[in-house]
Formats: C-alpha cells, structure tokens, sequence
C-alpha cells in the first residue's frame, strides 16, 4: 500500500502540468536532495536521452551514475480511451563505459500526453544491481526544427530525456 501511495503521489507531481527544463527531468532537480541511494549508500541515478529508432526500438546516450550507451524496446504502448494517457511497458539495456556497470531493467507505467511526462516503475532484471527497484522519469523533447536533442540523436527526431533511480534499499 506504502508503494501504491509513493508512486500515485509521483505520478501526481509528474502529471501535474509543472513546467521543467530539459536537464531536469519531470521538474526534479539534479542536487544530492534528489538521489536516491542504493544499500551501502551508493548514489545510483542514471540520466539518459533516448529515441525511436524504428518503432518499437531505441537508442540513446546515459551519464550521471553509469555515462554510456542506451538500447531499449517498447513492449508495449496502450493509450487510454480518453487520449491523456498511455500505459508503457519497455525493456531498457544500460551500458556502462566500464562494462561492470551495465544492467537490463524492465518497466511499466504511464505517460501523460499533454505534459509530456512520464513515470515508470520496475526492476533491474540483469547485470549491475540485479533485482533493484528502479523508477524512471522522463520528459519528452522535440527540438528545434533542423537539430537534434543531442549530438548522438537524429536531426529533427523527437527524444526522451529522464533518469533512471534506484529505490533507496533496493540494491545489495
């Protein structure tokens, strides 16, 4: 029930129409306040920039904790009758410049259509921090017409910019 609350009240702010930038993800700020820690007191907040390369596959960049490359693939996109909100479930691969901190997660959760926000849940299924509960936000990123989000991403391609959370005692 505690679980339920923390991510309805997550949601909630994420959804709640609050204008962020596109270095801070669904308006949560990148200071030692935002971390979470892992057990044993290890920061671990991954920032990415993500985008489709070919539906239902990604692509993208990460820093923060684990700088290095991004691979995911929607598993699923199911939007609401009332066209606001979608319910995403996605597989997201992590890997690290130092291969030791690499990881696959698997998530579900909602996007909000008109604020472009979205707040998913789940857990690291491989690698680094295997069996981690993570929560991952992200805000979508159209860029200026002729650009792109970042160097690595196509020009004029829609992106994904968030962070990957490790739930404080998560990790082993």
């Amino acid at each position: 029930m505690r679980n339920a609350f923390i991510c309805l009240c997550i949601f909630t702010a994420a959804c709640s129409g609050q204008t962020s930038s596109p270095t801070s993800p669904s308006g949560v700020a990148g200071g030692a306040a935002a971390q979470t820690k892992a057990s044993g007191g290890t920061h671990v907040e991954v920032t990415f920039t993500k985008w489709i390369t070919g539906f239902p596959a990604m692509a993208g960049v990460t820093g923060g904790s684990v700088p290095g490359t991004f691979v995911g693939t929607v598993l699923s996109r199911d939007p609401f009758e009332n066209g606001t909100i979608v319910q995403l479930e996605a597989r997201y691969e992590v890997t690290g410049a130092d291969s030791a901190h690499s990881f696959v997660a698997h998530i579900t959760g909602k996007t909000n259509n008109p604020t472009q926000k979205a707040v998913l849940n789940g857990t690291v299924i491989g690698g680094w921090l295997a069996g981690a509960q993570i929560q991952v936000t992200f805000d979508v990123i159209v860029p200026p017409t002729g650009t792109s989000c970042v160097p690595q991403a196509p020009v004029n391609r829609t992106c994904f910019q968030g962070t990957i959370r490790v739930l404080p005692g998560a990790a082993s």
